[in-house]
């Protein structure tokens, strides 16, 4: 159920055409859960500023059934994929982690408790 979600003042042609299709592979391989579970959002052209500058930035966020213990693990490898896939640099953008619990989440009308 991960949820992969990048916000990012970065234009649309400036997003690689395969990012999403990467980004899925990424997370999947990242959180060890399979691909066929993952989403991911990516929402181009926003308006936004980090640090008070409108250079290129971005919000992330991962939503994830867990219990946070990986989360410092997991920050550096999507800072690195992010900056890598993006070119916008580390320090541009925060990763904001949302821990969910199984009961929390559904699919196909059950939830993964």
């Amino acid at each position: 159920m991960p949820t992969f979600a990048v916000y990012t003042n970065l234009p649309n042609d400036k997003v690689p055409g395969d990012f999403l299709q990467q980004a899925s592979a990424f997370v999947a391989n990242q959180l060890g859960k399979p691909e066929s579970y993952v989403t991911v959002r990516v929402h181009p052209g926003q308006m936004m500023t980090h640090g008070g500058s409108s250079d290129p930035c971005a919000s992330v966020e991962l939503y994830n059934i867990t219990d946070g213990a990986k989360n410092k693990e997991h920050a550096v490898a999507i800072a690195k994929f992010v900056e890598s896939k993006l070119s916008i640099p580390q320090n541009r953008f925060y990763v904001t982690f949302t821990n969910l619990r199984r009961e929390d989440v559904a699919l196909d009308g059950k939830t993964f408790a």
